[in-house]
């Protein structure tokens, strides 16, 4: 198997009281948590019963190429399996619906798969299917990860299970990638079945559940996948996913019994549940940061010194203790300080300077300011993100017009169909950095509303991923990170973390640093 372990370090988890702030330096290593025993497992596991969890915002789809958002992943990896797993607490690269994979040479990645899985409607998966998959991906008008497979020149069926992608150059990132959207396999002869191809909304993959029904912005179902290829798993009969917006509103219905879990939390429900002895919650190191992404092709936006003066004008400290309650780290880049490709150099480039930013507004021509139109998510926690950095930048002159709507009408409008200037919102949750930065300011990136870039950019993505060596790797990411953050591709705020409230009774739930919890061994304990 591929030894390439683009994870980086582990982290240690440790109690801290409900009133400590965490410093920069050590927010993304610690865990807001009750006491260990409250975690411990409470016997060996046994099956049955539904998982009640409350979670916010309504996904897109449920497509794995066509969704966008973070939070679909909380209903993706119960649904679909990857080509390529990984272990939720180092991060490290494991065997999934790939047995093992190696690079044969720089250009040519070859696939062995796992023999005897079956798709939820009985579809085998087998190297045709995977072919299917991945050219899907890559050719799909509607697919939002043809950039993670942008280095695949051509995907071949090798054997019956094995399928070989032979590359337009080296890209060792490749099975790192495969973890994620671009990795999860859906059944061919779904897609083939339905009008235009369109599976958004009736996911067929080989996970440990079954799709059931989707009520929007209500409930989506799961069942047990009786045949599933894991044996013994999963052990739950089923999850329920209720989709509620409002995080206070979620978090309570943990303590009034109506859910065993609450997903995408913020700081403050944390704070409140850490109060209640029968509840778990929890704040642990995270991949997810948030920050305003611009549209950079769009004037004000196009000129790098109203971008840069965008930058000086955040006060990161402050949105950190306020909005996070000191668990998230401040930061001028994507990534927390002990990540691997983290570059320490450039990540405190922009510090708090209003004068500076208010120069720099005036040398692009606006000494009198100048008016952004903002999209936010319409969640009070949002709503309160946006109008505390809001506050922030009409200090030097730049206002913004904020137009709150749900995260599916907003990635439509700004992501799709270029509206507005920029949106404030979560990003992040990709296991490889190379997919954050082409995602996020590739010309084919989801996430890069101008669908512009600098070919300099381009030029330095591209070396990131042209050796298997991760010192040369750690190289290469830092003159890209030193690139967006010279060039202020975005306004980074801080990192976040992945905070959960639960009942005792789940267990070995855990919620890996990339906001994309698993389900195949949780189980519901009768002692709790």
């Amino acid at each position: 198997m591929s030894d390439i372990r683009d994870a980086g370090a582990s982290f240690t988890h440790f109690n801290i009281s409900r009133r400590a702030l965490l410093g920069a330096g050590a927010a993304i290593g610690a865990s807001m948590m009750l006491p260990a025993a409250a975690h411990a497992q409470a016997s060996e596991p046994v099956s049955g019963g539904t998982l009640r969890i409350a979670m916010p915002f309504n996904p897109a789809a449920l497509d794995p190429i066509t969704g966008r958002n973070i939070p679909d992943f909380n209903a993706l990896y119960a649904l679909f399996d990857a080509l390529v797993g990984y272990d939720p607490d180092t991060l490290e690269l494991e065997p999934m619906l790939a047995k093992d994979w190696t690079f044969a040479d720089g250009t040519t990645l070859v696939l062995n798969l796992v023999e005897g899985v079956e798709f939820h409607d009985g579809t085998p998966l087998d190297a045709e299917a995977v072919k299917f998959n991945l050219e899907r991906s890559m050719t799909h008008p509607r697919s939002n990860v043809q950039s993670d497979l942008a280095s695949v020149e051509s995907v071949e069926v090798s054997g019956p299970h094995q399928v070989t992608l032979r590359l337009k150059h080296e890209n060792y990132s490749l099975p790192t990638i495969l973890t994620g959207r671009a990795g999860c396999m859906v059944s061919p002869a779904s897609i083939q079945a339905a009008e235009e191809g369109n599976v958004d909304r009736a996911p067929v993959g080989t996970g440990p559940f079954k799709f059931i029904e989707w009520r929007d912005n209500d409930l989506i179902r799961v069942e047990k996948n009786p045949k599933y290829w894991q044996a013994g798993l999963p052990y739950l009969d089923g999850i329920d996913f209720r989709i509620i917006n409002e995080l206070n509103t979620g978090a309570r219905t943990v303590g009034a019994g109506e859910s065993d879990l609450a997903l995408n939390l913020a700081a403050q429900q944390i704070a409140t549940n850490q109060r209640n002895s029968d509840l778990v919650a929890e704040a642990k190191p995270s991949m997810i940061f948030f920050s305003l992404m611009l549209n950079f092709a769009k004037a004000p936006l196009d000129d790098v010194r109203v971008r840069q003066a965008m930058n000086y004008a955040i006060n990161r400290d402050e949105l950190n203790k306020v909005l996070m309650l000191g668990l998230g780290e401040p930061t001028s880049t994507m990534f927390p300080s002990d990540f691997w490709a983290v570059n320490k150099d450039t990540a405190h480039y922009y510090q708090h300077d209003p004068e500076k930013a208010k120069a720099l507004l005036a040398e692009a021509g606006h000494p009198d300011g100048v008016e952004i139109e903002a999209w936010s998510w319409p969640d009070q926690t949002s709503i309160q993100r946006i109008e505390l950095v809001g506050n922030q930048l009409e200090q030097v002159g730049i206002r913004l017009k904020i137009n709150p709507s749900p995260p599916q009408v907003v990635n439509q409008h700004f992501y799709i169909e270029g509206q507005g200037s920029l949106i404030l919102n979560p990003q992040g949750g990709w296991l490889d950095p190379s997919q954050t930065y082409d995602r996020l300011f590739g010309a084919a990136g989801q996430f890069n509303a101008g669908k512009v870039e600098d070919p300099k950019f381009r030029e330095l993505l591209d070396a990131t991923g042209k050796s298997p060596d991760l010192k040369e790797r750690q190289e290469a990411f830092a003159a890209l990170q030193n690139f967006v953050v010279e060039q202020a591709l975005h306004v980074p705020l801080y990192t976040s973390s992945a905070m959960s409230v639960r009942t005792k009774k789940v267990q070995d739930f855990r919620y890996d640093r990339l906001h994309s919890p698993r389900f195949h061994r949780v189980w519901l304990s009768n002692d709790a």
